[in-house]
């Protein structure tokens, strides 16, 4: 989709190029010795498609960056300090937002001697997952910004507007909110 959308604007670039040179080299072969900016200017405001496509390509340029900065907005900030556990209690798999994932989570009794489970702490996530074949998600950014996840095998995609990070972080508190609703029905 990327490729295709700046293939597009290069084509109109160039298409607008050739063309204004076509069509105006008289104009400036007219103008010989007295060639000056405001002759230019004067040419190119009384042929306007030239101004209305690059007003075109400006406007779809700003609303690209508006956009972007708009998703990168939502994104869950990476935390400053990345704490390394090489054991968990708990591991499980999880299927959330199309994907599968692998959570691995401390568990927290109440005691020792029983096992009366209080609380978990989700340490970690991996993924995502294909939902299909089990592999590793390729992630990769759409023209406006999405965030494109691509199975290298099945060729799966999904188009979210949050990023890895923020689907872990998600995941989560979505398990551990899980774990207390069912904990509290009890």
């Amino acid at each position: 989709m990327i490729s295709s959308i700046k293939d597009f604007f290069i084509g109109v670039l160039g298409s607008l190029f050739a063309t204004f040179l076509i069509t105006y080299v008289f104009q400036f072969i007219k103008l010989g010795e007295t060639f000056n900016f405001k002759t230019l200017l004067n040419i190119i405001v009384t042929y306007k498609f030239l101004i209305y496509w690059i007003l075109l390509l400006f406007i779809v340029l700003i609303i690209r960056k508006y956009i972007r900065k708009k998703i990168d907005s939502i994104q869950t900030p990476f935390p400053s300090v990345i704490s390394v556990a090489s054991s968990y209690d708990l591991e499980s798999e999880a299927e959330a937002y199309g994907f599968k994932w692998k959570v691995h989570a401390d568990v927290r009794r109440k005691n020792s001697f029983k096992n009366e489970i209080v609380d978990i702490k989700v340490g970690r996530v991996e993924g995502p997952y294909c939902k299909y074949d089990y592999r590793e998600m390729k992630m990769s950014r759409t023209y406006f910004g999405r965030y494109k996840y691509k199975c290298p095998k099945c060729s799966y995609k999904k188009i979210l507007l949050k990023d890895t990070w923020t689907l872990e972080s998600d995941i989560e508190d979505e398990i551990e909110a899980q774990y207390r609703t069912k904990m509290s029905a009890k």
